[in-house]
């Protein structure tokens, strides 16, 4: 439906090439249909669907993560469907989303290394363009230039780690080499470590961060908004799908490394757009440890974090809205003293999402944590647990920030909302869906439990 889709946009772009609304609506038709079939499909009763070859398998470990995945992407291209007062749609975009979206709900199905490496090219270089659709703009040119160097370097390892497992194994299929490897218990998983390095690298995860918070920076916020949550949710499945092929000592460090250097960095930091990408690398880090464990709360995080992040990139943009004099045409919002808005709703609800990072009972980041630091202390991690504690207080003081900036403007005089209310009807949705997670946790988990058993 994707590849039908991707064709159908080619063909209207050629006879409509100034109509960008018209294209992100076709697309955002599409995927609302296509998120209707992948829902449909749990109700199969096939326990695993394998296709070209078991190449790629179609299980109930996936599926949750390929409706996420379509769900968030459908999201942001809602946002595309409008005019915005401070940005120049680009015909190419949805384009360039589609293409992505397809390496993107094919990583958590591959099953055989051939194609892993061709899915992740797939994805990495349709981001590559993604953040430099806007050439106009010399810092998201730039920062596509960066994404491109430093995402070679990630291939590179990806396939060099491919070539090493096929010289000693002879094997490409994942689950015949975890079968291999379960018989096999003096071998180190060298070959895979080089992997897992590499997938990291491309996540940007701690130590290997550096080049995701200047990408994140230079890229037009609503770039932004796309490629710092749907690689990393896409990559991340990948590796905790396949979890048993992986050193997890390797992640245990990145685990510490990501909180320790997320936690406290932030706090020098003034701009929103690193402060937020920081974060982004606190909360993975935090869904590290649900995937060394292969604990059923990496579900539950994810969707929450992802409710979360989207909503708060849409009120970023919102914010924009208000705004007189920008820092740029693509990024209105820069620095955290910009957040001056004159709608008392839309800041409390940015303040919500922000005390949901935090941890703040009932919202939905409360209970992300919560099952975490449990499915550790149930497995005797107990360090970790208490780290997770720690290093979320210590974060605690640049969300903290953030939040003393936002509740300075429910002193200002209220006007009357300027929004479009297409985004007025996505925040509403989100803030229901994040205000209201408490209520449909208990059917959540229980359907979560219910797929995977």
């Amino acid at each position: 439906m994707l590849v039908l889709t991707l064709f159908t946009y080619i063909i209207y772009l050629a006879y409509n090439p100034n109509l960008s609304q018209h294209l992100f609506r076709l697309t955002a038709i599409s995927l609302a249909f296509i998120f209707y079939l992948s829902w449909d499909s749990l109700n199969l009763h096939y326990t695993n669907i394998s296709i070209f070859n078991d190449w790629f398998s179609y299980t109930p470990g996936n599926s949750p993560i390929v409706l996420l995945l379509i769900f968030l992407v459908l999201s942001l291209i809602i946002y595309g469907t409008i005019i915005p007062r401070y940005n120049i749609n680009n015909p190419w975009l949805a384009l360039l989303i589609i293409v992505n979206l397809i390496g993107l709900i094919l990583l958590p199905m591959v099953n055989d290394l051939i194609p892993l490496y061709v899915v992740i090219e797939l994805q990495s270089y349709s981001l590559y363009l993604l953040t430099g659709v806007y050439n106009k703009s010399y810092n998201a040119t730039r920062g596509a230039i960066l994404y491109f160097v430093t995402g070679g370097i990630a291939s590179v390892l990806i396939l060099l780690s491919s070539a090493e497992v096929y010289q000693q194994t002879g094997l490409t299929n994942l689950s015949e080499l975890a079968t291999y490897y379960s018989f096999n218990n003096n071998n180190n998983f060298n070959s895979f470590d080089i992997l897992i390095i590499g997938l990291l690298f491309k996540m940007g995860l701690a130590p290997l961060h550096a080049w995701s918070i200047a990408v994140y920076s230079y890229s037009p916020t609503y770039i932004t908004a796309y490629i710092s949550i749907v690689a990393k949710v896409s990559i991340l499945s990948f590796i905790y799908i396949n979890i048993s092929l992986f050193n997890t000592q390797i992640l245990l460090i990145a685990f510490y490394l990501s909180i320790t250097i997320a936690s406290y960095t932030p706090l020098y930091q003034v701009t929103l757009k690193s402060i937020l990408a920081y974060s982004g690398i606190l909360n993975f880090g935090y869904l590290l440890t649900a995937v060394i464990l292969g604990d059923q709360a990496y579900y539950l995080y994810i969707i929450q974090y992802s409710l979360t992040h989207i909503l708060i990139f849409y009120c970023i943009l919102a914010i924009g809205e208000y705004t007189s004099q920008p820092s740029s045409q693509w990024s209105p919002i820069v620095n955290v003293n910009h957040l001056i808005i004159p709608n008392k709703t839309l800041t409390l609800i940015f303040i919500i999402c922000l005390f949901s990072l935090i941890g703040i009972p009932p919202l939905p980041g409360f209970y992300g944590k919560y099952y975490i630091i449990v499915a550790l202390m149930d497995s005797g991690l107990y360090l970790e647990g208490l780290a997770i504690i720690i290093f979320s207080v210590i974060a605690t003081y640049y969300y903290a920030y953030i939040i003393k900036q936002l509740a300075s403007n429910l002193n200002n005089a209220y006007v009357k909302p300027v929004l479009n209310t297409t985004i007025s009807f996505i925040i509403s949705v989100y803030i229901v869906l994040l205000t209201s997670f408490f209520v449909a946790l208990p059917t959540l988990l229980e359907g979560i439990t219910l797929l995977l058993n």
